[in-house]
């Protein structure tokens, strides 16, 4: 096998990497909720800009007061949102958190510190990956986000509700 040969093996099999790993990508973020009102087509250029992260319990995903450069969607697990310290809420799967990022054009800071209860596996999308998102996959992933922030609503009236009663 000459050098050229060599290298275009090489190639071959980083190539035939990069597709297994966005295949696993797209697998894992199908199994989940959030991504329910995306179809499978449109799901693929999205996976494309995500990463699967996996933490363990008492790992921070988060830290109140930095920099947001991404958003993420929870696959599997839990994790707690602390602000100030205190703990304030509960993220399952399927689920997001930090999904302002998607919506503003300036930088934001967490606004929560958010820490793995146990095993926890996400899906990372930064800021310049949800850049790269376009047509028919960008409504898509905007109408899946518009649903969570619809729920969370839902979630923090009936918390309103109850403080009220």
């Amino acid at each position: 096998m000459n050098e050229l040969d060599a290298i275009q093996a090489s190639l071959a099999s980083f190539t035939k990497q990069l597709d297994e790993a966005v295949s696993n990508h797209f697998k894992e973020m199908r199994k989940c909720s959030f991504f329910d009102p995306v179809p499978s087509e449109w799901l693929k250029p999205i996976a494309e800009q995500a990463e699967i992260k996996t933490f363990a319990r008492g790992d921070k995903l988060t830290i109140e007061g930095e920099s947001m450069s991404s958003f993420y969607v929870i696959l599997f697990g839990t994790a707690t949102a602390y602000y100030k310290e205190k703990p304030v809420g509960t993220i399952r799967s399927g689920e997001c958190l930090g999904e302002g990022v998607f919506f503003s054009q300036e930088t934001l800071e967490r606004s929560a510190t958010v820490i793995a209860d146990g095993q926890l596996v996400v899906a990372e999308i930064k800021k310049s990956g949800l850049d790269n998102i376009q047509g028919e996959a960008k409504a898509h992933i905007n109408k899946a986000l518009l649903l969570a922030l619809f729920k969370k609503l839902q979630g923090a009236n009936r918390k309103i509700e109850e403080l009220l009663r």
